[in-house]
């Protein structure tokens, strides 16, 4: 059940401008994402807000006796990035333990011994996620492999003996467990035997732990914790807190669980929340949203309410987009829809898809709707035409969540029906590994192919997908994705001539897709996304130009200090 308190529905307070600066950053190169004065030297703040903008004398008329005044050396400097997709409760147990880019025995002894650090005796070690980049290596363009890796739990058996611990492959085709976690569902860890279960056995004849078969999951899956504790979550949160600070990252739109929330407002509580939030309902849900009285907007500039987020297909990465047609690696599959779209058959309802859709606009909800493949692009564009008539139209800011392969015919649709297309651009760095290979060169001329978007005239939202899915890693390092919408290669610069290049975009359109556009695609540009007077102070000091700089430097650039409403929340060891 959703509760609010009264303060959580609150407007927005109006914004009465301080006369004293706090702090002046002078002798800089200010991006402001502002159209009306793009650049500029000195930003003043005074509390929260930005309380003057332009050249180091304006900013120094703010100042009296008391402001700290800090030369930047020409540093350059940005509106705060705001991250429009992160899953924040996986990212935050996902960065605690997973071996998704593990390549070692040592490597993964070292990460439990990391781990351990961070938890009490008794609680369980879970995720693992081992292999995802062994048939298609990272940084590869497609056609390259890795080693094999697989966690002999022998190494760590000793290390583990108070933490029980069950991983999984990125695939779910194996699984392994220490002696901790056996014990807990009556195996001997000495000589394990269950039905409808192997077990994988070294050089010496001994189980190393590792598992497959029908029988896993029943054995282990009612031992094992469905969650974390509430301490835990805390714990981790305050990490993947302080990973986005230290990414430049200052806003993060979030699709999570509701205990996500209330850990959100205890650290605000605490004087601990350092990135603003903006948060996303399931859209099987919006009537209890709407009850709640929770309409587009609401919240505070904090922690804000009002979107919903919908599924109509799978992912790329298994295989389960709906295309038109099937894919060239699996000639009889076209992907599926997505429970949402189907009824309690199982089949195809696009009609009671299309009624939830209805029924959350009319609530004065904002929708947001993952879609993938080229058939569920389609299908949710013709849903859009049918909400105008049934609702009529209005300023609704329909997101489409990834938006990633696109028929050549649709792209002219996306501007006039107000799209802001929700994308990931490092998805393309990582899945060209395996793009052309599942859906072959024709199709992936409409993949990530963000300036067909642009030039339609629909607005570009930026985010991560942090922390990936079950098959690939997404980092909040917003570099990655300024890297791959300007050159479209991957991290390790392949291909040369980049990747469908036509599809580039400018790296003063990526970052703008990366501020003001996404503080636009959740209504909140009246108050952040650029540098402006009467906006809040959240804003990034990097350690190199973002325009200037040549493309490949900017996954070396990072941030010197990032601040949200005018405190420093990390600042890079000097």
């Amino acid at each position: 059940m959703i509760r609010f308190a009264a303060a959580a529905l609150a407007a927005f307070t109006s914004f009465a401008s301080a006369q004293v600066a706090d702090v002046i950053y002078r002798n800089a190169v200010i991006f402001t994402a502002d159209a009306d004065r793009p650049t500029a030297s000195a930003v003043a703040i005074g509390g929260d807000r930005i309380i003057a903008v332009g050249s180091d004398a304006d900013a120094m008329r703010t100042a009296d006796g008391a402001t700290r005044v800090v030369d930047l050396g020409g540093a350059f400097v940005t509106p705060g990035f705001i991250d429009s997709h992160v899953h924040f409760q996986s990212s935050a147990a996902f960065q605690e333990f997973n071996l998704m880019r593990t390549r070692e025995k040592d490597e993964f002894v070292r990460r439990v011994e990391e781990v351990i650090q961070t938890i009490e005796p008794g609680e369980w070690i879970v995720g693992g996620l081992w292999g995802a980049y062994d048939e298609w290596a990272e940084g590869s363009a497609g056609g390259s492999s890795r080693a094999p890796f697989s966690p002999d739990m022998r190494a760590v058996d000793e290390l583990t003996h108070d933490y029980p611990m069950f991983l999984r492959k990125y695939d779910s085709s194996e699984f392994a467990a220490n002696s901790a976690a056996m014990r807990a569902v009556g195996l001997d860890p000495r000589d394990p035997e269950a039905d409808g279960i192997t077990f994988d056995r070294g050089d010496d004849g001994r189980p190393t732990g590792v598992m497959r078969g029908r029988g896993v999951r029943p054995l282990f899956t009612p031992n094992v914790p469905s969650g974390f504790s509430y301490e835990r979550r805390l714990e981790q949160s305050r990490r993947a807190l302080q990973m986005a600070a230290e990414a430049g990252v200052t806003g993060l739109h979030d699709m999570s669980d509701d205990t996500q929330i209330t850990i959100y407002r205890d650290l605000l509580e605490r004087g601990e929340l350092t990135a603003r939030i903006n948060f996303r309902y399931t859209l099987d849900r919006w009537k209890e949203v709407a009850n709640a009285g929770i309409t587009t907007g609401s919240g505070d500039e904090w922690i804000r309410f009002g979107a919903l987020k919908g599924f109509i297909d799978g992912i790329m990465g298994t295989s389960t987009a709906r295309f038109f047609d099937p894919y060239n690696s699996d000639p009889g599959n076209s992907g599926r829809w997505r429970t949402m779209m189907l009824d309690e058959n199982g089949d195809p309802a696009p009609d009671q898809f299309l009624a939830a859709l209805a029924g959350a606009d009319k609530a004065g909800l904002q929708i947001t709707v993952h879609a993938i493949g080229d058939l569920a692009n389609r299908t949710l564009l013709d849903m859009l035409v049918e909400l105008d008539r049934i609702n009529g139209p209005r300023d609704r800011r329909f997101r489409l969540v990834h938006a990633q392969v696109i028929a050549p015919e649709d792209f002219s649709r996306l501007g006039p029906l107000g799209i802001i297309a929700e994308v990931q651009p490092f998805h393309l760095s990582d899945d060209m590994r395996w793009m052309e290979e599942r859906i072959g060169t024709d199709r992936c001329r409409g993949a990530y192919a963000f300036r067909s978007i642009m030039d339609s005239g629909a607005r570009l939202s930026f985010g991560s997908d942090w922390p990936g899915t079950s098959a690939a890693e997404y980092p909040i390092n917003p570099m990655l994705g300024l890297f791959a919408a300007v050159e479209r290669k991957t991290i390790t610069g392949l291909p040369e001539a980049g990747w469908f290049p036509e599809q580039r975009i400018s790296i003063e359109d990526a970052i703008r897709a990366f501020t003001i556009d996404n503080a636009y695609a959740s209504y909140e540009e009246d108050i952040k996304g650029s540098i402006e007077v009467g906006k809040l102070a959240d804003l990034v000091v990097w350690s190199a130009n973002l325009v200037e700089v040549e493309p490949e430097q900017l996954l070396e650039t990072k941030p010197l200090v990032t601040m949200v409403g005018g405190k420093v929340v990390y600042e890079a060891e000097k």
